[in-house]
């Protein structure tokens, strides 16, 4: 995150004074999940959406409006396992649909039959992205990531210049509009164009809403905050499995799950503007009446020495991290002047391991983490029930990660979910299709993992980069797990072609990224480096199966109640 020194008030002990998380902090915060609730039911949306319905060549002398999927002639019409080729017909056949009215060569299909007992229509069916086009079905959930990308930086900007509330206005029209218009697309081309805007659109309203939530949140609560956004996030994505049992027509269930972020235009009366924000365009006066009514809601007053002018810093919505939350880690010594980018990292033999080692991890994380989300609906059973389970899994893990990770350390606890993760997917994938409970009970486990694994590399990457590097280090991060959103798809669709390939893949990846993750080094109880030289010895006397502390505890408070943190998620 980027931060600058200007002359204002000391809002931190501002914060303090107002409680820490007091009710009117709270208010926001809760507001905040919202907007956290709203794109999660989106981001997920296309293992409904683009859904393979089972499909087969239609006959074209017997097939009609009226026939259904399972017809007798297609036994004899169709190839056995060929979805994209029917027989010829004989020229002197009377009885078109009879057995002997088809000869042993096959002509390519010109239109298809689906089997329309679970879905009534999705865009498989709806744009015919079967056979040769069968490849452009994961292109959707691809584009909602490079949109996500492009939304980051473009909403953050605007978030930037012309406050968070024009930001969240913006999030909403583009995720609402986007929606709706994606909803009713007459070709592919369009939904994939919408699909770009509603990914922009919800990663800006995720970001900007968390953004002005924590600039009110006290120092020490801010990884609390952090962490507990994610149980509103996993409840979105399990409403769209809910959503979807009932609203089984693809247009429909689109309008469903981004029509109700409209709502959120309400913000722009209900939420505060950001105190720092308007600090920082001068509008000093408007900051203290937000800061008077929060005192006054909170039954508080703030000391009038807090609003006089004090040298501090004032963070901006990253514009550089592609998808954050926030990571308000303190940088006073930072000479912004100073060009500083990605290459600096890599010139230095230690850094240069770990960098590409966590770029390495991020891509894992949210390959996966997508990855297991797609491919719920390819596990066997009730693929409703599989994807609502997949999706709340991750409120345990988030509890389990805010118990353990200062008690077993970053690496230790990261290495640990990863290839906790990581071998149940592979196990999922070995095991024989039949016993398809433990095959999803395995993949809730990868999913516990890999989901504990996202929350926290968050924070370990914050503190392994230096603080001169920081934000340019989870940038090229959050780049880097932008690729592996964008692949995850086509990697859930290969499932088509051999059901527990996704499975392995998976966990093959997360066992060698929880693999590498022990070269890096421990952070929790060190003093964080400052710069590329100290982190070049950072660590330095740890063994690599050092997992402890190395430090003393009293040493954490200070990049403990100074960090948040950043969730790339969405």
């Amino acid at each position: 995150m980027t931060e600058t020194q200007i002359s204002t008030m000391d809002f931190e002990g501002i914060n303090e004074s107002l409680g820490g998380f007091g009710r009117y902090q709270k208010l926001v915060f809760f507001l905040a999940c919202w907007g956290s609730f709203m794109p999660a039911m989106v981001v997920v949306a296309m293992t409904f959406l683009g859904n393979v319905l089972n499909y087969r060549c239609a006959v074209p002398t017997c097939d009609g409006n009226t026939t259904g999927f399972n017809e007798s002639y297609v036994e004899w019409a169709i190839p056995e396992g060929d979805q994209c080729h029917v027989r010829s017909l004989l020229n002197d056949t009377t009885d078109h649909c009879a057995e002997d009215a088809f000869s042993n060569s096959t002509v390519p299909c010109s239109e298809w039959v689906y089997d329309t007992s679970l879905f009534t229509s999705t865009t498989v069916s709806e744009f015919e992205l079967t056979c040769d086009k069968a490849w452009l079905g994961p292109l959707a959930g691809s584009m909602y990531m490079v949109g996500m990308l492009v939304g980051a930086i473009t909403i953050g900007d605007v978030a930037d210049r012309f406050g968070r509330k024009i930001g969240i206005l913006i999030s909403v029209l583009l995720l609402g509009g986007g929606g709706i218009l994606s909803a009713v697309s007459p070709n592919y081309i369009m939904f994939l164009l919408m699909r770009l805007f509603t990914g922009a659109g919800g990663v800006g309203l995720f970001q900007v809403t968390f953004v002005l939530a924590v600039e009110f949140v006290g120092a020490r609560y801010r990884t609390f905050c952090g962490i507990i956004i994610e149980i509103p996030f996993a409840l979105g994505e399990a409403m769209t499995g809910v959503l979807a049992i009932f609203i089984r027509d693809w247009r429909w269930l689109q309008v469903a799950v981004t029509a109700p972020a409209f709502l959120l235009i309400s913000y722009m009366w209900l939420m505060p503007e950001s105190v720092r924000w308007l600090v920082a365009q001068g509008r000093k006066d408007d900051a203290v009446k937000i800061i008077e009514r929060a005192a006054k809601f909170n039954g508080v007053e703030v000391p009038k020495h807090l609003l006089q002018d004090q040298n501090m810093e004032i963070p901006t919505v990253d514009r550089t991290l592609g998808d954050s939350k926030v990571e308000l880690v303190k940088d006073a010594q930072l000479n912004t002047k100073v060009k500083r980018t990605v290459l600096d990292l890599l010139k230095t033999p230690n850094m240069r391991k770990r960098s590409i080692n966590m770029f390495f991890c991020w891509a894992v994380c949210t390959l996966v983490y997508y990855g297991l989300s797609s491919n719920s609906g390819n596990l066997g059973g009730n693929i409703f029930v599989n994807f609502i389970a997949t999706m709340l899994i991750e409120i345990p893990s988030y509890v389990f990660t805010y118990l353990v990770l200062d008690r077993m350390g970053r690496k230790g606890t990261l290495s640990f979910v990863l290839l906790l993760g990581g071998v149940a997917c592979f196990i999922s994938g070995v095991i024989p299709e039949d016993i398809s409970w433990l095959i999803v009970t395995l993949s809730l486990v990868g999913k516990f993992g890999i989901a504990a694994a996202f929350a926290i590399v968050y924070i370990y990457s914050a503190e392994i980069f230096p603080t001169e590097y920081r934000s340019v280090g989870i940038g090229a991060c959050s780049m880097c797990a932008r690729f592996g959103g964008i692949v995850a798809p086509f990697i859930a669709s290969l499932a088509q072609t051999y059901r527990p390939l996704p499975l392995l893949i998976f966990g093959a990846l997360s066992i060698v990224s929880g693999c590498l993750v022990i070269f890096l080094p421990e952070t929790v109880g060190c003093e964080l480096p400052q710069t590329l030289k100290e982190s070049e010895v950072f660590g330095s006397d740890q063994s690599i199966w050092y997992f402890s502390c190395c430090g003393s505890r009293n040493k954490t408070s200070t990049h403990e109640e100074s960090r948040v943190p950043d969730n790339q998620r969405i």
